[in-house]
């Protein structure tokens, strides 16, 4: 299915989004009042092909036409899409002692994000998001706003902040009163209570770990949650989680359209693998690399303190391993990396044991940093997989950690006759739980402001986040529809091995029959045009 974003016809406020057209078959026509569409829109809702707006986008290129130049937005649904006479307010920022001096207060329609910043000369311009940021037509009364805030999922440094900037946010930019929390996650909606919400109550929850509102995994029920968020009168709703917690919201804002409501959805993505994707980093990543270091110094003091000394410490990275590469990178006391997108092997030539066994004779000691999902095929031929899966239903891993350093002692206990003195490092629920860093916390303000523009402005069933490091409204499908991995062919990983100088174990036969970013092994090892990070 094709939509196009129509250049012509404008109605109502200048402030309102663009809109689209369903082309239902090849031979519809566009009518003869409608000007021709200018570009193509890869939007995930469709709706009459009529442009709410005075100044639509357009493509500048003077060796194009606006047909080729492949320029595509991916738009966010608009409250007015299914409520077309709903009315529009001046933003009360324009009033604002904060934003009197800005240059520009509001962003402009025409303003968007491209997914893609590094490109050819010649290619198409290719996927577009709104830019994130205040608009100069708002579609709630401030007095009439009832917003609240869910947190789901595990847990991840920086939840309190977004909290507390969201709430902030709709305080001391629009004025607005009325904020609930609720509590337990998803469940939260039909099973738990509400906490009011003030700056005064989460002045300072930035400071701690967690989430004031407590969380869940799983309890996702899209008809008690919308049949709650009508009956509580809420017309804001500010969704806090993972894949799984936006994929949610994405059935929340589908509902709320099917019913007809006022109500705006908004996704703030969280998740500290930082596996998300489209976004630039997930919030709370920046501090997990940080607070990793302290384990991977730990390791090190440790082994180093001993003869042949081998440290592991293993860190979260389900599907995704970024953490592990990133407080890899950071430390430059590791000796190896083990992540969930590489495959790796034990014995044999170039294999980990002859790698551990080559750098305790150069140092006497060893430091190995492995991701929680790294070698799960490998650890399932010895243990019995169970298939079992949590209430989010992410598959339950087997413990790679202690498999592995069992494996080494044996190994050099049995094969070499050598003692191995073995650290073992498990950090992941001290680093989930601690506050978030600097970085984090200016990062988790931009969010949640974010955030809180778009939902005033009328969009909803969006998620937020920085795109090539502009902040962006993005449709919550692209965001759900693949994880961010770590690509091999990458130069950050090839960054990696030349700074641990580890095997890359792309030569083992059974490996090199496995797809790595969609061509096998040996087209890896062969294909000099590696693409870069």
């Amino acid at each position: 299915m094709e939509c196009a974003i129509s250049s012509g016809l404008y109605r109502s406020s200048p402030s309102l989004p663009l809109s689209f057209s369903t082309s239902i078959s090849s031979t519809t026509a566009t009518p003869s009042h409608l000007p021709k569409p200018f570009f193509k829109s890869r939007s995930f809702l469709c709706f009459p092909l009529v442009s709410r707006q005075n100044h639509p986008i357009r493509c500048q290129t003077s060796s194009r036409t606006p047909d080729d130049d492949g320029f595509v937005l991916e738009d966010v649904p608009h409250l007015t899409n299914f409520l077309p006479d709903l009315p529009s307010y001046p933003n009360p920022l324009q009033n604002s002692q904060a934003y009197a001096i800005v240059k520009e207060t509001f962003v402009s329609p025409e303003f968007v994000v491209a997914e893609q910043n590094v490109v050819r000369k010649d290619s198409p311009r290719g996927v577009h998001f709104r830019r994130a940021g205040p608009r100069q037509k708002v579609y709630f009364k401030s007095d009439e706003v009832r917003a609240c805030i869910v947190t789901c999922g595990g847990l991840c440094p920086g939840i309190n902040t977004v909290i507390r900037e969201v709430v902030c946010g709709l305080n001391y930019m629009y004025g607005v009163d009325d904020i609930l929390g609720i509590e337990g996650g998803y469940r939260g909606f039909y099973s738990r209570n509400t906490l009011r919400l003030t700056p005064k109550v989460v002045n300072d929850i930035h400071k701690r770990g967690g989430t004031i509102l407590r969380t869940s995994r799983g309890g996702h029920d899209t008809h008690k949650i919308v049949d709650n968020i009508q009956d509580r009168g809420i017309n804001q709703v500010y969704i806090i989680g993972g894949d799984g917690t936006q994929k949610g919201a994405a059935l929340i804002y589908k509902e709320v359209e099917k019913r007809g409501l006022q109500v705006a959805v908004a996704g703030i993505p969280k998740t500290i693998d930082n596996d998300i994707a489209v976004i630039d980093r997930s919030f709370g990543f920046d501090t997990a690399v940080e607070e990793a270091q302290r384990a991977i110094n730990a390791a090190h003091v440790e082994v180093e303190s001993v003869e042949n000394g081998v440290g592991i410490v293993k860190l979260m990275g389900r599907y995704s391993g970024f953490i592990a590469m990133f407080a890899t990178l950071a430390s430059r006391d590791v000796d190896c990396c083990l992540i969930p997108e590489s495959p790796f092997y034990l014995e044999g030539q170039g294999g980990l044991f002859e790698f551990i066994e080559q750098r305790l004779k150069e140092n006497g000691h060893v430091v190995i940093v492995v991701a929680e999902g790294a070698g799960q095929d490998y650890i399932a031929k010895d243990m019995q997989a169970t298939g079992e899966k949590d209430a989010s239903g992410n598959r339950l891993l087997l413990d790679i950690g202690p498999w592995l350093s069992q494996k080494i002692k044996d190994h050099f206990t049995k094969v070499h006759k050598m003692a191995i003195n073995m650290k073992y490092i498990d950090p992941t629920y001290m680093i989930r739980a601690i506050p978030s860093n600097a970085s984090d916390n200016i990062y988790c303000t931009l969010l949640a402001q974010s955030a809180v523009h778009g939902a005033m402005a009328g969009y909803s069933g969006f998620t937020v986040g920085p795109v090539n490091s502009r902040h962006a409204y993005i449709p919550i499908s692209r965001v759900t529809e693949t994880q961010n991995t770590v690509k091999l062919t990458d130069r950050m990983w090839a960054r990696l091995l030349a700074s641990t100088n580890q095997p890359s174990f792309l030569g083992c036969n059974e490996a090199s029959q496995k797809k790595v970013d969609g061509e096998t092994i040996d087209d890896v090892i062969n294909n000099t045009s590696i693409a870069s990070s």
